[in-house]
């Protein structure tokens, strides 16, 4: 199995990982703003800040593990 950062200088394996994690941002943060405030009301409050936490954290852990 070969790593996304393979081939890759640390620099651009770098640049693909905040990426990565500029993507996740964005994504959660477009699913917020779709919804109701109802939905946003009934939603865990602990929810997006332990999401964005883990995927920081495997996203860092898989660059780490598998750097140029």
């Amino acid at each position: 199995m070969s790593s996304r950062y393979e081939g890759m200088t640390a620099k651009d394996a770098d640049d693909l990982m905040v990426g990565i994690i500029g993507l996740l941002v964005s994504e959660a943060m477009e699913e917020a703003r779709a919804m109701t405030q109802e939905e946003w009301d009934v939603r865990d409050s602990a929810y997006l800040p332990h999401y964005f936490a883990s995927a920081i954290f495997y996203t860092v852990q898989n660059r780490l593990r598998d750097a140029p």
